[in-house]
């Protein structure tokens, strides 16, 4: 076994290794065993890090939205009011992820449990207080916990195959439309961002930010257009 003495190296090891973990055997398979083996340390220390398997794994995603948020900030200089930036923030990163099936499938398969996004909720209360709406901190709550987990279950629904119905898109502006209207936007409103954050999308250039892909596994996918 190797012995890893700082704290900090140790949860970076993990990561590290979850990350392996995830991209070779998907989500579903991966356990908190599997990526402690790898990283040849005893398994105790998982969870002396982390809460289990989905708080690795979106530990994972919050640093690659950090990582894309930076690069956000750098190519687009206008002062964008908070809920603009937020919607296409979203879209800048999934579009990544979406070039990659691996990664867009660990992804969707991370928010089949519900998740309390606590950077949502801090976003929230920024665009509240920018368009002076005193959002219910409750309703805020709710948002982010089910507008997460129907997000995923949009693209997993064995009933309704999203391949077959939906476009990316159209589950980006469907979710997008029930939380804001959720906290008091009206449709109109909402889907007049979604425009404006879909044309600024367009001049932004991919970035090839990969979640957990190698670089050289990187294939060129057939997707619906989005």
């Amino acid at each position: 076994m190797t012995t890893y003495k700082k704290s900090k190296e140790t949860r970076e090891k993990i990561l590290e290794f979850a990350k392996k973990s995830f991209y070779e055997l998907g989500f579903e398979k991966t356990t908190v065993r599997n990526i402690t083996g790898k990283a040849g340390m005893n398994h105790a220390l998982a969870y002396y890090h982390f809460n289990g398997k989905y708080d690795i794994a979106h530990q994972i995603i919050d640093e690659y939205h950090q990582k894309m948020e930076l690069l956000f900030n750098e190519m687009v200089k206008e002062n964008l009011d908070p809920l603009l930036k937020l919607l296409v923030l979203y879209r800048f990163d999934l579009r990544e992820m979406y070039e990659n099936k691996r990664d867009f499938d660990f992804y969707v398969s991370v928010y089949q449990e519900s998740y309390y996004d606590q950077d949502f909720v801090r976003d929230c209360k920024k665009i509240g207080e920018y368009y002076d709406m005193n959002f219910d901190p409750k309703k805020i709550e709710i948002a982010a916990i089910a507008t997460s987990t129907s997000w995923g279950q949009l693209y997993t629904n064995k009933e309704v195959p999203y391949e077959d119905h939906f476009s990316h898109k159209d589950i980006m502006d469907a979710i997008d439309i029930m939380r804001w209207a959720y906290l008091g936007f009206t449709n109109d409103f909402i889907i007049e961002k979604i425009e404006k954050a879909d044309t600024i999308l367009e001049t932004l250039p991919m970035v090839n930010i990969l979640l957990l892909s190698p670089e050289a596994e990187r294939p060129s996918l057939d997707y619906p257009n989005f």
